[in-house]
């Protein structure tokens, strides 16, 4: 299961792949002793190609390869059993991870690519809060005074950071439907719009508790949920997956505000060192940002198979990486 604060492999625990499983893979065959992924095809121009990755997507924090699974040239070859695979590829990766020491070392036995896949805008609770909040722009701390008064005294509202030990299920309903009532509710992307992505969430949250790495931040007036984060703690770093504020309340910024005061109970926690805004992309959100003190990158790593489906594959990509530079040269 999760756990709240020890080891740097907390994200690759069962509690977090049962939950991916049963909304993204079920029908997938999981191998014991393996770390989690799966197979899929995918083009290389008109040729299809078999690949094994990362039980990884966009609602993903960090993998890495399990520390009891021995990681050697025969633990990646094993992989490569089946002739048909053309690559093995792992995203979501920290600097430090494993599957990148690795892989480096074995170099000399398979073609490589390493390649940022995400940035993490990430605040550093060691400092303490009122470091973190005096280096924010003028203009930002002037909003979040302002705004904290206005919603706090103004209009009455309280703060409660909860660990999803009661009421759990009609915390999530009530904060899904915050986030659907708004601009991902009009896009058809809210989490309460895709049944898997729905149940990912809910089953998470309900893994998370048990294992104490559930931590919800709440802005109320009265009974009345104005807005919300959700994240899971683990390797000392709060993971934040979901935030969500009611539009109605926008002048004032109810997000921003719960932000800021996430950040400082997060700082007094001693069970966290790192608020994690999270990024499923190289373009964070301008919001993320203005929040950082610093953009943690995390890493795709593909291993190419040794024949002729790795050897096309690696073209392949190698030709969508060089158009991409390209593009972002053009004027």
């Amino acid at each position: 299961m999760l756990t709240s604060s020890t080891g740097p492999d907390c994200h690759q625990n069962d509690g977090w792949f049962d939950a991916w499983f049963a909304a993204f893979a079920p029908h997938a065959a999981r191998e014991p002793g393996q770390p989690p992924m799966i197979e899929h095809m995918v083009r290389a121009g008109p040729l299809p190609l078999r690949a094994r990755a990362s039980a990884t997507n966009v609602h993903s924090i960090l993998y890495d390869w399990p520390a009891e699974i021995p990681l050697d040239a025969a633990g990646i070859a094993a992989h490569f059993a089946d002739p048909r695979i053309a690559m093995l590829r792992f995203e979501y990766l920290d600097e430090g991870a494993r599957l990148l020491a690795a892989a480096r070392a074995l170099s000399g036995h398979y073609a490589l690519r390493i390649e940022p896949h995400a940035i993490s805008p990430s605040v550093d609770c060691r400092a303490g809060f009122s470091t973190w909040f005096d280096a924010r722009s003028k203009k930002l701390r002037y909003r979040l005074r302002t705004d904290r008064r206005s919603l706090i005294d103004g209009d009455g509202m309280h703060f409660t950071f909860d660990n999803g030990s009661a009421e759990l299920d009609h915390r999530l309903n009530a904060m899904l439907a915050i986030e659907r009532s708004g601009w991902k509710g009009r896009a058809g992307s809210a989490i309460a719009d895709d049944p898997a992505t729905d149940l990912f969430y809910r089953r998470l949250a309900h893994n998370a508790a048990r294992a104490g790495a559930l931590r919800i931040a709440l802005l109320h007036r009265g009974e009345q949920l104005v807005a919300f984060e959700m994240g899971v703690v683990a390797a000392r770093r709060l993971f934040l997956l979901k935030v969500g504020y009611d539009e109605a309340f926008a002048a004032h910024a109810p997000g921003n505000v719960l932000a800021a005061e996430h950040i400082r109970a997060t700082c007094e926690d001693p069970a966290i060192d790192w608020y994690d805004k999270m990024g499923n992309g190289m373009t964070p959100a301008a919001y993320k940002l203005r929040f950082a003190d610093t953009l943690a990158v995390r890493y795709r790593l593909t291993i190419y198979a040794n024949g002729w489906r790795g050897r096309v594959a690696r073209l392949h990509d190698s030709a969508r990486a060089e158009a991409k530079r390209r593009l972002k040269r053009k004027p």
